[in-house]
């Protein structure tokens, strides 16, 4: 149980132990506020190697001027259709700012939507064909990978069949993609063909449906913000 303490009275300032000779005393608080920032500066400077300090780089500026153009988009990640805000220079995708007039995010993000930058230009994504020769990845190219993938799919069809391959769509895939998709299954001879989407909620949609009745979502996100909710005070339900 958190009590408040009562002050009975002034008390002076505790004063630290000091050498002889200094004029000057710190009180408590002082004293462990400059004590704290030379143990952290310490404790920091003990864990930097060897030339670990190094200039700093800028990886660029999210200051608008007068070269960056505003671009609104809507993030790809789920179905909420949260605002994405890009600042572009010269083409190139610079910074992300928050989309405080966006109805559906209202300057917020969740992680992967913050993030959402580094699909297109993080130094890890991939930008080519890579291949793995002797416990170590190697760059292809384009044709050397498409060959061999395509060489290795048919050997398989040639000696199990057509429907010994299953074919999974993406959920980041248009309209147009998953058309394409199931196309390519029909002239490869198979209906083995189905969606990351179907498998991830096929979960949820047996929970919503045992749930609610109904295997979708029954209302819009909007209708979420203005829905009337129910705060439960001291065992009593109250309208919020």
């Amino acid at each position: 149980m958190l009590v408040k303490r009562r002050d009975t009275g002034a008390r002076p300032p505790r004063q630290a132990i000091l050498p002889p000779g200094e004029a000057s005393a710190l009180d408590r608080r002082s004293f462990l506020r400059r004590s704290g920032l030379v143990a952290g500066g310490l404790a920091a400077a003990g864990s930097l190697r060897l030339g670990a300090v190094r200039e700093a780089k800028a990886a660029g500026s999210s200051a608008v001027g007068l070269e960056t153009v505003i671009r609104r988009n809507i993030c790809t990640h789920c179905s909420v259709g949260c605002t994405v805000t890009a600042e572009v220079v010269n083409g190139v995708w610079v910074g992300q700012e928050p989309s405080w007039a966006s109805p559906i995010n209202r300057g917020t993000h969740c992680a992967k939507g913050a993030a959402i930058r580094e699909l297109v230009h993080s130094e890890r994504r991939l930008k080519y064909p890579m291949k793995l020769q002797g416990g170590a990845w190697h760059r292809i190219g384009w044709e050397q990978a498409i060959e061999e993938v395509g060489s290795k799919l048919l050997a398989i069809r040639a000696e199990s069949g057509a429907d010994s391959v299953y074919w999974l769509g993406s959920a980041k895939y248009t309209n147009e993609a998953a058309y394409l998709l199931r196309k390519f299954g029909a002239f490869w001879g198979t209906n083995n063909v189905d969606h990351q989407a179907r498998i991830c909620h096929s979960t949820t949609v047996a929970g919503v449906a045992n749930t609610w009745g109904y295997g979708a979502q029954t209302n819009s996100y909007n209708d979420i913000r203005n829905a009337k909710t129910m705060i439960i005070m001291g065992g009593n339900p109250a309208e919020a």
